[in-house]
């Protein structure tokens, strides 16, 4: 039987607290701007095609 792989947070790479929610995660330990910078680099990579940052 396979097993579920936990959620990681796609900004710092951990999962969420035991019984956190990814969006609630991210609320807490993320500031605004480094949401934005995420967004907007992850938006390049889409754009570009180009995995490198």
């Amino acid at each position: 039987m396979a097993t579920k792989e936990p959620v990681e947070c796609p900004v710092c790479r951990e999962p969420p607290d035991v019984g956190q929610q990814l969006e609630d995660h991210l609320f807490a330990e993320h500031s605004k701007r480094k949401l934005a910078k995420f967004i907007v680099a992850e938006t390049a990579v889409l754009a570009n095609g180009d995995a490198a940052e």
